[in-house]
């Protein structure tokens, strides 16, 4: 009995030992390859690469239901989040709502498949909501958009988008002349704008096809006219997008029964806090700003108690000013959110939403 005891261990020994040197083996050869013939290996990790972009691509898109990617979460303060921008995937189409900075290379980065992208619905015209359109209408052209590229705002959108256009006309024909007409088709090479008024307290129906319907709601940002939200709605599902607001009437009528409410939020506490501090720091500019920016946004205990009126089913809050990065923070919002009760959700750039 005790030889076999000592035989079994003798084997498991040898069995760790021929496992330890099998792996040992494969560090020194993967070590070797990659130093000295590196390029032995790029097809391998090509090769890889694709396969994860066209999964990755494809798992956007759900026949059955609207997937919503929350690509920027951010205000213009500094971070490391991008600005606003959300994605939605709807029975094949691909909107994205918003172009803040850094929503491109972020949706890059998250493999989003930006040459299938139909069109860009903007909420309003503050830089962190558009200061990535110049690149979007251009980087989705020439990494491979076959389609033309549609935008839609409220009034002054035209203006915008010709804006944008014109401002790309000398990169659009330095990539002509590189590669040729046949490899850049130079008449998807900008947007095409859809401008649309909306009344106060109005709304409009500003996109609808194959079952999908985008209606776009007034919303409170003054100064800032026009101001809007969007209610996507398809298969009797519901996403609803606030756009920069304060707590308003109109967006609780709109959101009421949603599957799902994308809304921006403010941690007021945090800027009262940040604005005092400013001010007896001397900086007085910054302090001003600060203070005023309270004015046209919504706290967490109004979108708390907006979301618990209108029954919505998921509180995704975006536009989080400031970004809740660390424990200090996102207690403070969590605390300052109970009154809703349903499942909520502090948004990071790159998270995945899917209402069935």
């Amino acid at each position: 009995r005790y030889r076999d005891l000592s035989f079994n261990t003798i084997s498991m020994k040898n069995t760790i030992i021929i496992i330890l040197s099998v792996a040992a083996i494969l560090i020194v050869a993967v070590w070797v390859a990659v130093k000295y013939y590196p390029e032995k290996l790029i097809p391998f990790f090509i090769g890889k690469q694709l396969e994860a972009v066209a999964e990755d691509s494809g798992s956007f898109y759900d026949a059955d239901g609207i997937v919503v990617v929350t690509v920027g979460t951010s205000t213009p303060l500094p971070g490391e989040r991008s600005q606003s921008g959300t994605a939605i995937f709807v029975n094949g189409y691909f909107f994205m709502f918003d172009v803040g900075a850094g929503v491109v290379q972020r949706s890059e980065y998250l493999g989003l498949p930006l040459t299938k992208l139909n069109a860009i619905f903007l909420t309003h015209y503050h830089s962190d909501h558009m200061m990535d359109l110049p690149n979007m209408i251009s980087r989705t052209w020439v990494m491979g958009r076959e389609k033309d590229l549609h935008v839609y705002g409220p009034d002054s959108l035209n203006s915008l988008v010709n804006a944008a256009n014109d401002f790309l006309s000398i990169e659009n024909k330095y990539r002509v002349d590189h590669h040729g007409s046949k490899i850049m088709d130079i008449s998807r090479a900008k947007g095409i704008p859809h401008e649309y008024h909306v009344g106060q307290n109005s709304t409009v129906v500003v996109f609808e096809q194959d079952g999908i319907k985008i209606t776009a709601f007034d919303v409170e940002h003054e100064p800032i006219e026009p101001a809007v939200g969007y209610l996507i709605e398809y298969d009797g599902k519901k996403v609803v997008i606030s756009g920069d607001t304060k707590e308003n009437t109109l967006l609780e009528k709109m959101a009421q029964d949603c599957d799902l409410l994308v809304h921006e939020v403010m941690l007021m506490s945090f800027q009262k806090m940040l604005a005092e501090e400013l001010a007896e720091a001397g900086m007085e500019r910054n302090s001003q700003i600060i203070h005023d920016i309270q004015d046209y946004h919504i706290s967490t205990t109004e979108v708390a108690a907006l979301a618990e009126r209108a029954n919505v089913k998921k509180l995704v809050l975006n536009h989080l000013a400031p970004a809740p990065d660390n424990a200090i923070l996102k207690n403070m919002y969590l605390n300052e959110l109970k009154e809703y009760k349903g499942d909520i959700h502090l948004a990071n750039d790159g998270d995945k939403f899917i209402v069935k």
